[in-house]
């Protein structure tokens, strides 16, 4: 039991630094785009960020409903 609740901590850190990654990524490509750059890449990684915060949203929910 106490290791499924480390398990979702940890989850819970890695959706949060997935997220404070886009913000910053965000804050780039405006900075980026406002001086008439390309910011394609950041945008795909934004996307990737997007799709591994999903992809632990639906790790945290089995192990939640497990622990539960």
């Amino acid at each position: 039991m106490l290791d499924v609740k480390y398990n979702i901590k940890g989850i819970v850190s890695s959706i949060y630094e997935c997220q404070k990654k886009i913000i910053l990524n965000r804050r780039f490509i405006r900075e980026i785009e406002s001086e008439g750059k390309d910011a394609t890449k950041l945008n795909l990684e934004n996307e990737k960020l997007e799709g591994r915060i999903s992809e632990l949203q639906k790790e945290l929910k089995k192990k939640y409903q497990f622990s539960y």
